[in-house]
């Protein structure tokens, strides 16, 4: 497990000076979706670009309202990648972990989002975005639906 832990930091560290063009950026994303009920989910977002592909986390927090169920709340986390064959075009996919209400107890599900999305520049460290995503592991008790779409800002150090 050490060992594994150091490569991964060593692996990071050399990404980190391979390129000159590389930056963190941080900022926050929203997701919103109505059927039969809403959705909402909101995450910070931090991240590094190395030229055109952008690696980050994303914590968040959600919360589900249906017309037939009580309301729930769910949180967990995100892996992701971005690769960006044109500066405004991405492509998007990522790992998801979400713990969520299941009668009185909680469990964990994952999920395999993936989708393509558009940047627009705001300034010249700060951008919008906007994604639309589908999950290929989607859980028959997950709070989301297909499609999923999201939109956030991030800004750039």
């Amino acid at each position: 497990m050490q060992r594994s832990s150091a490569l991964l930091v060593i692996i990071i560290m050399l990404l980190m000076t391979e390129t000159n063009h590389a930056q963190v950026f941080t900022g926050g994303s929203v997701g919103v979706h109505y059927d039969r009920g809403y959705y909402i989910d909101a995450a910070p977002v931090v991240g590094y670009r190395m030229g055109v592909i952008d690696l980050g986390v994303s914590p968040f927090f959600s919360y589900r309202n249906h017309r037939d169920r009580d309301a729930r709340y769910s949180y967990g986390g995100r892996l992701f990648t971005q690769v960006s064959p044109i500066p405004e075009v991405f492509g998007h996919a990522e790992f998801e972990m979400t713990n969520i209400e299941h009668g009185d107890d909680r469990k964990w599900i994952t999920g395999f989002p993936v989708g393509a999305g558009y940047r627009y520049r705001l300034g010249s460290r700060s951008e919008a975005y906007a994604m639309v995503l589908y999950d290929l592991l989607l859980d028959d008790d997950s709070p989301v639906e297909n499609p999923i779409v999201r939109g956030g800002i991030t800004y750039r150090f």
